[in-house]
């Protein structure tokens, strides 16, 4: 992965965006299946690309 970060972000900011990296490239290592079943916590876990490419939904509707 090649991350180009604007030249704002601070070195800080930029250390915890690489420590972040590494902690989920050794639980990828550790326990594939946990990094592979990700994201844990979402409402949509996986989004179906097919089905969104062949039947967009193009309307807004108030809540």
């Amino acid at each position: 992965m090649m991350i180009e970060p604007t030249e704002t972000e601070s070195k800080e900011r930029l250390d915890r965006f690489v420590g972040v990296m590494q902690s989920i490239a050794r639980e990828a290592a550790d326990n594939p299946d946990l990094v592979k079943n990700a994201p844990h916590h979402a409402v949509i876990k996986r989004v179906d690309e097919v089905t969104a490419a062949r039947k967009p939904i193009v309307k807004w509707e108030a809540p």
